[in-house]
């Protein structure tokens, strides 16, 4: 029951990160991280699924090096460059035909630190002084896969912010955060606001960030997104695929 709800919560959890009152209003470029991850993650379980061992890290940076495509407008130098997937043409599509609009200048400490173009792991992070709390808004997805345990959820995270960020206090808001996601998805808690705001505030998270997380974390106990906007196609159909991967046979 639990695995059914949370594949239920994804696609209202990252419907709900699009801008509401102005569905045209910028977003983000962690909100397309996000979509990227997801969609890493995708393919991570879709390969599982066909019986085909695939890496987690490697899934979520390849995922990783697609959104600094969309944003910067190529690879990284020396990166491998992954054929774009399903997710990442539309996302595309929505940015060049206007109908998606990136935040200007958001998301440049992550991009920095895939811009070595080499994958980089927990024990080795990218940029390890950096705690830049826009990364919670990538790990989002994290906490919504379901069929795993507690302590691969936990590696996951780690995997997915050391590929950019390092600093030990922004790892552990982040895994507290999946797991906040996780329980509030899952039907376990009810009210997630108050451990939301003291992972929010630890992390000195600019409003513009807290507040995405805020109206994901809603849907997560809603499954209501009340979604709007040109954008929402694409992000539909990553959920109808992210369902139909993950929904037993």
């Amino acid at each position: 029951m639990t695995d059914a709800r949370l594949i239920d919560r994804f696609s209202p959890v990252l419907l709900a990160a699009l801008p509401r009152e102005e569905p045209q209003a910028p977003v983000h470029a962690e909100v397309l991280h996000q979509y990227c991850l997801s969609d890493g993650l995708l393919e991570l379980l879709d390969w599982t699924r066909q019986g085909v061992g695939a890496d987690p890290l490697a899934c979520m940076w390849l995922a990783s090096l697609r959104w600094y495509r969309l944003i910067a407008g190529q690879f990284p130098s020396g990166a491998p460059e992954p054929p774009a997937r399903d997710a990442d043409a539309a996302l595309l599509k929505a940015i060049r035909s206007r109908q998606l609009r990136v935040g200007e200048g958001t998301g440049a400490v992550s991009l920095a630190g895939l811009a070595e173009g080499e994958m980089a792991y927990p024990s080795a992070p990218a940029q390890p002084e950096s705690a830049d709390a826009a990364a919670l808004l990538r790990v989002v997805p994290l906490g919504l896969v379901p069929y795993i345990d507690q302590q691969m959820r936990r590696s996951w995270v780690s995997q997915a912010v050391s590929l950019t960020q390092g600093a030990p206090a922004l790892i552990e808001a982040a895994e507290q955060l999946v797991m906040l996601v996780h329980r509030s998805a899952s039907g376990e808690l009810e009210e997630p606001s108050s451990e939301l705001e003291e992972i929010l505030t630890r992390v000195e998270a600019p409003e513009e960030i807290a507040q995405v997380l805020r109206v994901q974390l809603q849907a997560c106990v809603s499954g209501e997104p009340h979604p709007r906007g040109p954008a929402v196609e694409a992000v539909t159909a990553l959920g109808q695929e992210w369902a139909r991967v993950t929904r037993p046979a």
